[in-house]
């Protein structure tokens, strides 16, 4: 995958997608939208990947939206902002909301700034690890926009309503301890990057299925009526007791072996 403004690189089954414009502290511009999607889009059909990690090159993971590249050329803003259904994803949203709906973990390793645009796109990894010196902002306020590229959709999940409403409306700026304490990010290291492959080595040692199964009855039904999250759990329980994947793992219990997992099953 060769893109300009993204550095994608693969070890092993754990993809690292690299937000890439270091002179600009990778401030997301038109063509970074357009590259995010694309390589979402092409992670969701490659069944071989088994995590993937969201980064910034440099010191920072983003300081967000380039506005002035953005309102340079109106037409750019229209399409990030134009959707033929009202309850679809817009380009815009589609940077964060994407990570959400793939059957594979998705952890952004944060560090420096993490703002606006920035912060949005890390909303839509499963998992967030930032160093300590992170820098994190709901700052759409500050340009007098409210944010609009999905975050909300984690920050429901994660916080209470009225911390969310105080840190969007007041575009406040968290370090890394008080980010920890609202549950903005998942855990602080130092080294996050590293955290965070180690983090995907983790979760590789488990069903591909298995673990498809859970993200997907958590992200679409945390916030669901009770029946329907029932119902999608007995659902997945029996998708994944066909699978030959299922099967691995009782062999592996039995042989008290490492399991050697296929690929998940093509319906994930």
């Amino acid at each position: 995958m060769n893109y300009q403004h993204l550095q994608v690189e693969q070890e092993d089954n754990i993809l690292i997608v690299r937000l890439h414009r270091p002179e600009k502290l990778n401030a997301v511009n038109y063509l970074m939208f357009e590259e995010l999607i694309d390589v979402s889009r092409k992670v969701k059909r490659d069944h071989t990947i088994r995590a993937i990690i969201l980064t910034g090159s440099g010191d920072n993971f983003s300081s967000g939206l380039d506005f002035k590249s953005i309102m340079k050329q109106k037409s750019q803003a229209i399409k990030l902002l134009l959707k033929v259904w009202p309850g679809n994803a817009n380009k815009a949203q589609q940077v964060s909301a994407n990570w959400r709906g793939l059957s594979v973990p998705v952890i952004a390793a944060i560090d420096g700034y993490c703002w606006g645009a920035g912060l949005q796109i890390a909303l839509g990894a499963d998992f967030r690890i930032a160093s300590s010196r992170a820098n994190l902002s709901i700052m759409e306020s500050k340009m007098g926009l409210t944010s609009d590229m999905a975050g909300s959709l984690t920050l429901r999940e994660i916080m209470p309503k009225d911390q969310a409403m105080r840190l969007s409306m007041c575009a406040t700026q968290l370090d890394a301890k008080t980010a920890l304490h609202h549950g903005l990010i998942t855990e602080i290291n130092d080294k996050p990057l590293e955290a965070a492959i180690e983090l995907s080595k983790q979760l590789s040692q488990t069903s591909p299925d298995a673990i498809a199964a859970t993200k997907h009855i958590y992200n679409r039904y945390w916030t669901a009526p009770k029946w329907k999250l029932l119902a999608y759990e007995s659902y997945s329980q029996v998708r994944i007791l066909i699978g030959k994947n299922f099967m691995q793992a009782q062999y592996a219990l039995k042989k008290k072996t490492l399991p050697m997992f296929k690929n998940r099953q093509r319906f994930w």
